[in-house]
């Protein structure tokens, strides 16, 4: 894991995962729209002897994702691991008619992984290795009731990684998905009703993990783990009731 793509590094999940893979020889490519922010996680990645690349990108935007990329691929010499962390989230306003943050949504969470780890296919194609890694959320296990649009777009995300790992089998390519439960970082700041809260360097951790052992999907904590298993076989009046609280502010 010489030659590390993380979009989402400004910041939470993806600037921890940047930190922790930082290390002499490795080259990171660091994807976010916030220029000064990526430029703060490279100082600590370069302190830390590696090579940062920092590429200013909105992952929403194919054009852009598909330069990016060249640019990190012809720098680093291929990829060993691709990271789409990049995602957001919304307040509940369906009740209100309201589409734009939920088309804004669904661009980030799913095109952006897409825009992301497709380009990526034909180089460790050729190399017959590589991990493209998504992260998703213990959401995209079953919809949820104030958080629809969320829900549906990480498991569209799911749905993605693992007919891509199917299609990629016998390659050397490995795709897969990691759900994480909540985890303390800018995204869930100020978010009510949190259980079973993970602190972002115990996820930088778990997710590490999970791709050191080539993972399909992992879902953590382990409470998650039951809990979605829980959520996938309960019946709808039970997540009516049990549903998180829906968020109360926009993270775009």
């Amino acid at each position: 894991m010489q030659r590390i793509f993380i979009t989402g590094a400004s910041s939470g999940i993806g600037a921890g995962l940047a930190r922790h893979y930082a290390r002499p020889g490795a080259t990171l490519g660091l994807v976010a729209r916030r220029a000064a922010l990526l430029e703060e996680v490279a100082r600590d990645v370069r302190a830390a002897g590696a090579t940062a690349l920092v590429l200013p990108a909105d992952v929403a935007d194919t054009a852009a994702m598909r330069a990016a990329i060249e640019s990190f691929l012809e720098a680093a010499g291929g990829a060993d691991l691709v990271v789409a962390n990049a995602g957001v989230g919304i307040r509940s306003a369906l009740h209100e008619g309201e589409a734009g943050e939920v088309a804004r949504l669904m661009q980030i969470n799913v095109n952006g992984v897409t825009n992301t780890v497709i380009p990526f296919v034909p180089a460790m194609l050729r190399q017959r290795s590589g991990v493209l890694c998504a992260i998703s959320s213990v959401a995209g296990h079953r919809a949820l009731p104030g958080r629809v649009a969320y829900a549906a777009s990480k498991k569209a995300v799911t749905t993605f990684m693992d007919g891509l790992r199917m299609e990629l089998a016998g390659s050397g390519v490995h795709a897969m998905t990691i759900c994480p439960g909540f985890v303390r970082t800018p995204l869930t700041e100020g978010m009510k009703g949190m259980f079973f809260v993970v602190e972002l360097d115990d996820a930088v951790r778990a997710i590490a993990g999970a791709i050191d052992t080539r993972r399909r999907t992992y879902t953590f904590p382990w409470q998650m783990r039951l809990l979605s298993a829980a959520m996938v076989a309960a019946p709808e009046w039970v997540l009516r009731r049990l549903a998180p609280r829906p968020r109360e502010q926009s993270h775009l």
